[in-house]
């Protein structure tokens, strides 16, 4: 009996980090490292995209929200950033549990890269972009999950 115990302690411990991971579970409102941006993750037609949905007032210029300037595209350079789509491409992975992006655009350096998310919690995710083809030449991004109020 006690054997019995034991046993299901330990299948119990190991069992837990197993926890199911819902495709849907980036869909929402992110907070950009340094509250520079609220990002809005969605699903619609059948695929995941996020955009600019609010810049931080503290990055206005002059009191107006920021262009897209340093685009590669000289006619995109006069758009806000509010409402750009800064991630797409974007599948499910069941296994290795996470979200690959095809296409991760920067606009404060005007340049496209690619990366995958991980949900760290409900709460934080993280986002890791890199040069294509050279996974090591990249950076990781935390951001924070808004809900109710937003910050700014």
């Amino acid at each position: 009996m006690k054997t019995r115990y034991i046993l299901i302690l330990i299948l119990t411990v190991y069992l837990l980090p197993l926890k199911a991971v819902d495709p849907n579970d980036i869909v929402g409102k992110w907070l950009s490292p340094e509250n520079k941006a609220i990002i809005e993750v969605e699903y619609t037609a059948g695929k995941y995209t996020a955009k600019i949905l609010r810049v931080n007032p503290l990055g206005y210029i002059n009191g107006a929200v920021p262009k897209d300037i340093y685009n590669s595209e000289p006619s995109l350079r006069l758009r806000s950033l509010e409402g750009i789509t800064i991630l797409s491409g974007i599948s499910f992975d069941l296994s290795k549990k996470r979200w690959n992006i095809e296409s991760i655009y920067e606009p404060e350096r005007g340049k496209y890269f690619e990366g995958y998310i991980v949900l760290e919690n409900r709460a934080m995710l993280s986002l890791r972009g890199h040069v294509p083809g050279k996974k090591w030449l990249g950076k990781t991004e935390k951001w924070i999950r808004i809900e109710g109020v937003s910050p700014f």
